[in-house]
């Protein structure tokens, strides 16, 4: 009986080790791999940008300000923030907050984010849109925001930045648990 306990707790450790290496492995696969940013982006209806991380918002404006889309989402603000508080924050026009930027301020997630812009993009009938969010986030951003809008052209646009390694770590966690949601077909 001893042996068999011994036997069986080899076993847990062997998996549990094999599924370490895995996550490894896969983590250094994700960490080579994040998206870098676009040199030329083409035009698109709609820009979105989700809050959340520094250079986000003043991408999204360069490329608004470009002419990159006629429209621009900010999804993820918090309920209290106005377009003037945006408008000061980053320099940009009051003029082009209140001809071109909506405020979406109903998401607490990446989830959020992908439903949110969704019914915006629904209501506007866009049909291609620039996602603009860290590189980090993007593969797990993309995943979602297909789900969510399937027949929605979403071009990535990521902001690069330093992060460190062990938040790098739980957004790899977290893009794991994404990846296997959506292998199992709708939530």
């Amino acid at each position: 009986m001893e042996r068999k306990k011994t036997s069986i707790t080899r076993h847990i450790v062997r998996v549990f080790a094999y599924l370490v290496a895995a996550w490894l492995l896969g983590f250094g696969y994700f960490l080579m791999t994040m998206p870098e940013e676009p040199a030329e982006m083409q035009g698109a209806d709609a820009i979105v940008v989700l809050t959340g991380g520094a250079g986000r918002l003043e991408a999204g404006l360069e490329l608004l300000e470009a002419k990159v889309a006629k429209r621009m989402l900010i999804s993820g603000v918090n309920p209290v923030v106005k377009s003037g508080d945006l408008s000061a924050l980053t320099g940009a026009e009051q003029t082009l907050f209140n001809c071109c930027v909506d405020l979406g301020k109903a998401a607490l997630n990446t989830k959020g984010n992908a439903d949110e812009t969704a019914e915006w993009a629904n209501v506007y009938g866009f049909s291609s849109i620039v996602l603009v969010t860290a590189d980090y986030h993007m593969p797990r951003s993309l995943i979602l925001f297909r789900r969510a809008m399937p027949k929605v052209h979403i071009v990535a646009h990521p902001v690069s930045g330093e992060w460190p390694i062990l938040f790098l770590a739980k957004e790899y966690s977290k893009y794991i648990v994404t990846l296997v949601r959506h292998a199992r077909g709708p939530n």
